[in-house]
């Protein structure tokens, strides 16, 4: 079974120069609520952006990246299964 553990990003779609982490191990179950705006889907677009090297939703790719500040986007995830650990990062530069 694979476990997530961590996700962290940056400069992605509407989040700023300075990483959003979000802890996903700490419960056995994790439930994602929040208002509108409140960045669930972003979330699950990071998720599957750094996995899969496609968002979840359709998004172009260079829409991924955070027009205001125009600096390099980046997606970090850890997660294990059975005794081994990984962390996967992606990144894309502005044009």
């Amino acid at each position: 079974m694979i476990i997530f553990e961590t996700i962290r990003y940056k400069n992605f779609l509407s989040s700023g120069n300075n990483f959003t982490e979000i802890t996903l191990n700490t419960h056995t179950n994790n439930v994602i609520i929040g208002k509108n705006g409140a960045g669930k889907s972003t979330l699950l677009d990071a998720l599957t952006f750094v996995l899969f090297n496609k968002p979840f939703r359709r998004i172009n790719k260079p829409q991924l990246i955070n027009t205001i500040n125009g600096k390099d986007c980046l997606i970090e995830v850890e997660f294990s299964q059975g005794n081994k650990k990984y962390k996967v990062v992606r990144g894309m530069k502005p044009r």
